[in-house]
């Protein structure tokens, strides 16, 4: 047998760096076709949120958000904000105002409203006067038609395919639902005699319209909903008789179903009138829906407050504890803000809080412009900040 003196073997380092090596550049391969994976699924995923996946180390102290502008407004016209692509709308008693991040005026209608009802739905605004008869539903270049009810309105809405809901005071019952199409024609009113509606809308289908409506029983008020089809024939109920709970707050699905959100339980409602999943809660701080079919939900439970993230099939995606005392929530697909008194966190779509920021004041409202930057709104002056 031939002898192979030792020092021509490679030395136990050697060895173990190279197993090292080849270790290193197979998870780096496995790394990039899983991120190519995941960019397929989802362009705007980042890099490095890929890489804590992998390693595990989701864990990381939150950025203190960039301020970008900001600028103040006069809060004795009782204004009420809302986005509409990229922009802020502040309407109020002055008019309507369609101003730039920096707080520059793009556009102005002289229509104005001392308890302005104002609500967004892909490149249209809906804007109501409640308690007046004044509607009007536009867009970022032009009014796109006007009208005006024969009562008092009580609620509004517009749905994704530019259908308008409009809520009023009725003379002989309690209210009247109308219902117009895209253009401003009225399809048809629905009488509510019994209850007392809160909230409705048309679903994504064009299908189906939702009413949400507060009853009374031996037990006191509660919450139904009912399903009507686009004639106003009812097609299903659901109420919440026997826990008395009110759910008066409700989003659409893509197929149809409803969140519905009360001041302490979070439901969702299929169009036959089913509950799928139900949840409890000391109280609700705020709600929304964060895309992909999912509901974000800030409450007060027994050990504190939290932060939670349902699927339309009641699956928990994320259940983060949550620092202070939550007092509202706004959220978009990828990103949601959990605001205090002068205090905003912003929690990724898995519940990772990436950014924080302190408005050194009494915050009134957080509205995402998306998953990138938000305008926060204290006592007359709005801040727009950098959350990516």
């Amino acid at each position: 047998m031939k002898y192979i003196p030792e020092q021509d073997r490679p030395a136990p380092r050697e060895r173990t760096a190279g197993i090292i090596s080849a270790l290193m550049l197979f998870l780096c391969i496995v790394a990039v076709a899983v991120f190519s994976w995941q960019r397929s699924l989802d362009p705007s995923i980042d890099p490095r949120e890929m890489m804590l996946r992998l390693t595990g180390s989701e864990e990381r102290e939150a950025k203190v958000a960039e301020v970008l502008y900001s600028f103040v407004f006069n809060i004795r016209d009782k204004p009420v904000f809302t986005l509409h692509r990229g922009n802020i709308v502040k309407c109020s008693r002055s008019g309507v105002l369609f101003l730039d991040k920096k707080g520059g005026i793009l556009r102005s209608e002289g229509i104005e409203f001392e308890d302005p009802i104002v609500r967004t739905s892909g490149s249209r605004i809906l804007l109501a006067n409640a308690g007046s008869t004044e509607i009007c539903v536009m867009d970022g270049d032009s009014i796109r038609w006007q009208d005006k009810t024969d009562t008092a309105i009580l609620n509004a809405d517009i749905s994704d395919g530019g259908y308008v809901t409009v809520i009023t005071s009725a003379k002989r019952d309690n209210n009247v639902i109308r219902v117009y199409e895209s253009h401003g024609v009225e399809l048809f009113r629905k009488i509510i005699a019994a209850d007392f509606a809160v909230s409705a809308g048309v679903s994504p289908s064009k299908k189906h319209l939702v009413l949400s409506a507060v009853a009374t029983g031996a037990a006191g008020p509660y919450s139904r909903y009912k399903f009507y089809d686009m004639e106003g024939k009812e097609l299903a109920e659901v109420s919440f008789d026997s826990s008395g709970e009110l759910l008066p707050l409700f989003w659409f699905n893509r197929d149809d179903s409803i969140f519905a959100v009360g001041d302490s339980a979070a439901a969702c409602i299929d169009p036959a009138g089913k509950v799928r999943w139900k949840e409890q809660f000391r109280s609700v701080a705020g709600a929304s829906t964060v895309g992909d079919g999912r509901l974000a939900v800030a409450a007060h439970e027994d050990d504190g407050a939290v932060l939670n993230i349902y699927t339309a099939d009641g699956k928990k995606d994320v259940s983060v504890k949550l620092q202070g005392i939550p007092k509202g929530l706004d959220g978009v697909r990828g990103m949601v803000s959990v605001y205090t008194d002068d205090m905003v966190y912003f929690f990724n779509e898995r519940g990772i809080n990436t950014h924080i920021y302190n408005a050194g004041e009494k915050i009134q409202h957080v509205h995402l412009f998306d998953r990138k930057q938000a305008a926060v709104i204290t006592a007359g002056e709005i801040t727009v900040i950098a959350i990516d």
